[in-house]
């Protein structure tokens, strides 16, 4: 876990700064923007909904069988890069030849269920556009990721997003921008966060494009072909999960601004699962080799390492923007613009924190032998999602955007923890998940009891060091993560040195 902790906290940093810039823009920018900022949203989820249909599962065989490959020819990996990019080039040209044959019944489709299909006709060229970046982009940092490397590609990709958005947000208002001026300054973004991977995975002396060759003697293409095919599936499945429903609002509702309405409520909602996507992104390709080696014993402690270690960091973040929220949204720019963020906000947060809970489960099943059946769940997640959002948007809003997301991934995490337990012998619980729990109820209900009539910055800072002072220390002295004290005992030391 060392690496893991080193480069996990790093990045932790890196997501929390950009959290930062993005809480910003979302209280005192987009608030005053809502139907760019939507028009934003919704172009970056079309796209990536779209990435797995362009890369046809390619990407997911990067960290999967970069070890295999990488083994006999640290170098030049059997021309590992080289097979990936010749891949991904081929699906990119198979996915716009279905595009082009596929859209016209597609815009039937929307137009006999009385959905907004101009959004997707009028931008097609920079929806398009940006799933090729996004597809060179996840190739690189899938890569970098290989290399145990996540804290830059973050700060180039994530904190740089959040920093870029907001100032071209307040560029395309400030300068009467068209939405077709605003498209390409996104487009360019995307285009120069490739330039800048590339050069830093050069640094890293880790971008060698050898011949194309065999791993071994053993070794079949036919594993790839079939990685490849369940990847694409499986990549499917988990972003119409976790995307759908911000595509589906502008279509439904027929105005981007609502689609800023809900993502502001989902924004706030993601400050819980930071911690999340730090450790998979490190915890991925360990889990891929302890699969490789037969290490069952060090999967399964870091299945329970990291559930005891997200879900204590979760609670405490989903406690604190509880207690928070109404003050924040009251200090925006336009408290009108969050129309129902308390409930959004209760239902993704609690969606969010038992997806913390089962922690990496989606990865112990993907890189095992029986990753085919992380397909049946992902398909009935897709399936239960799009029904999900089609019925409740249309009849509760934005409100039910979110009954529809955390319904459906509650259900996905629960097959996939009985999956686990019964095939793998793995529960993520501990002691410390006891812990946990019990503290997060308890300090969940002293909110309805608590109340301070002070200004909005006022109440935050005293609601933010009440829930700290009582959370922390009961979390310290509980010993509830030896992992998180030992973090705390070290920094402790360094002050006192």
């Amino acid at each position: 876990m060392g690496i893991i902790r080193r480069q996990g906290s790093k990045t932790l940093l890196v997501n929390y700064g950009g959290a930062l810039v993005g809480a910003l823009a979302v209280l005192f920018v987009y608030s005053s923007n809502d139907e760019i900022y939507g028009y934003a949203h919704w172009l970056f989820s079309t796209a990536s909904l779209l990435l797995p249909l362009a890369s046809l599962g390619i990407l997911s065989l990067i960290i999967k069988f970069y070890p295999i490959y990488s083994e006999s020819d640290s170098r030049k990996y059997n021309g590992f890069l080289s097979l990936i990019l010749l891949l991904l080039g081929l699906a990119f040209i198979v996915f716009l030849l279905m595009w082009h044959g596929l859209t016209p019944y597609f815009y039937k489709f929307l137009i006999k269920g009385d959905m907004n299909y101009e959004l997707f006709q009028e931008y097609e060229f920079f929806i398009l556009s940006l799933v090729l970046l996004l597809v060179l982009q996840r190739f690189l940092t899938a890569h970098a990721s290989n290399r145990l490397r996540i804290v830059v590609p973050n700060l180039v990709t994530q904190f740089g997003y959040k920093v870029y958005l907001p100032i071209i947000i307040l560029l395309y208002a400030w300068y009467d921008w068209t939405i077709y001026g605003f498209s390409w300054a996104i487009i360019a973004f995307f285009a120069l966060t490739i330039v800048i991977l590339s050069f830093y995975l050069v640094s890293l002396d880790a971008f060698h494009f050898g011949m194309i060759r065999p791993p071994g003697k053993a070794f079949r293409y036919s594993e790839l072909s079939s990685f490849a095919f369940y990847g694409i599936l499986n990549q499917l499945g988990n972003t119409i999960a976790m995307r759908i429903d911000s595509v589906m609002i502008p279509i439904l509702l027929g105005s981007t601004s609502f689609n800023s309405y809900y993502i502001k409520a989902f924004f706030i909602a993601n400050f819980i699962e930071m911690p999340t996507r730090s450790l998979n992104a490190i915890a991925s390709p360990i889990i891929s080799k302890a699969w490789k080696d037969g290490n069952t014993r060090e999967i399964k402690m870091i299945y329970q390492k990291a559930s005891n270690n997200l879900f204590l960091a979760g609670a405490f973040i989903f406690i604190g923007i509880w207690y928070c929220l109404d003050d924040l949204v009251a200090i925006s720019s336009d408290p009108d613009s969050f129309p129902h963020v308390r409930i959004i906000f209760l239902l993704l947060g609690m969606a969010k924190l038992i997806d913390m809970l089962t922690s990496v489960n989606s990865y112990i099943i993907g890189f095992s032998k029986l990753y085919r059946y992380n397909l049946l769940f992902l398909l009935f997640l897709a399936t239960a999602n799009i029904l999900l959002n089609y019925n409740l948007i249309s009849s509760q809003g934005i409100s039910g955007a979110a009954m529809a997301t955390s319904l459906s991934i509650l259900l996905f995490n629960l097959l996939k923890l009985g999956f686990i337990w019964r095939r793998f012998s793995m529960l993520p619980f501990t002691y410390g998940t006891t812990k946990t729990l019990a503290l997060f109820v308890v300090l969940f209900s002293l909110y309805f009891v608590i109340d301070f009539g002070f200004h909005p910055l006022i109440n935050i800072l005293i609601k933010g060091l009440l829930v700290s002072l009582i959370y922390l220390p009961i979390a310290y002295f509980w010993k509830i993560s030896p992992d998180v004290n030992e973090s705390i005992e070290a920094f402790l030391n360094k002050l006192k040195a």
